[in-house]
């Protein structure tokens, strides 16, 4: 019996990397409309190499991307701009967050989602801080568990235990579904959880122990769910 299906988000159900480039630009284009002379000394590269330079430096704070996108804003902005600093991180994190909910999801995504949730229940599982309430698709998942709430990113095992206890599912009857060899994949199967590999690039596996299920498209992931009910209980 499957009392649990978990979902990674980003790269799992939408590919995260032209979203995050469109929030970057749009949060740094806020702030030179409304600090012009940060224009030209603020790059979004500059940007991002401080963020990996407090990244080492605070670890404490490097799984929870929303405090370390903030704490690099006020790095950054601190002694350059006029007026309150910490309003102008506000707003312009504002302005990223916005964009960073607003995404494209690959193929057959929605319609298997809405179609699973009738199923099963279902939670997220992100490193990310993407926000399936605004995104829109929070009425399909019963939790949303994210390494910042959690206070560890995948693949520690913490979310995944807490997903199971939240659940009261035992691993064996849960499946995670996701797109990361190790952050998913391995991350779960250690756990005890069952494992299905978003393979969207048809990609060979990288490891040496194997998912229990591979699919490249999500028309494909109903029956591979089927498959595991009936060959892994």
């Amino acid at each position: 019996m499957i009392k649990l299906l978990t979902f990674d988000l980003d790269n799992t159900l939408w590919s995260v990397d032209p979203i995050i480039a469109r929030a970057e630009n749009a949060m740094m284009e806020w702030i030179y409309q409304n600090q012009p002379e940060l224009r030209f000394k603020v790059s979004t590269i500059q940007f991002e190499q401080y963020k990996e330079k407090i990244s080492v430096e605070h670890p404490d704070i490097r799984h929870d991307l929303t405090q370390l996108r903030l704490k690099t804003l006020r790095q950054v902005l601190d002694g350059h701009v006029q007026g309150d600093v910490n309003y102008i991180v506000k707003k312009a994190y504002e302005v990223f967050q916005q964009q960073r909910n607003i995404v494209q999801y690959f193929p057959y995504v929605l319609e298997t989602l809405e179609d699973l949730a009738c199923q099963y229940p279902m939670y997220a599982l992100s490193n990310g801080n993407a926000d399936v309430q605004k995104i829109g698709i929070g009425h399909l998942f019963s939790h949303h568990l994210s390494a910042a709430g959690v206070g560890f990113a995948k693949p520690h095992p913490a979310m995944f235990h807490q997903a199971l206890e939240q659940a009261n599912a035992a691993p064996h009857e849960a499946i995670h579904i996701g797109d990361h060899p190790i952050q998913d994949i391995q991350a779960a199967r250690d756990v005890g959880m069952k494992t299905i590999w978003v393979n969207w690039l048809n990609q060979p596996w990288p490891l040496t122990m194997q998912p229990d299920a591979i699919v490249t498209n999500f028309e494909d992931l109903p029956d591979a769910i089927e498959s595991l009910k009936i060959t892994k209980e």
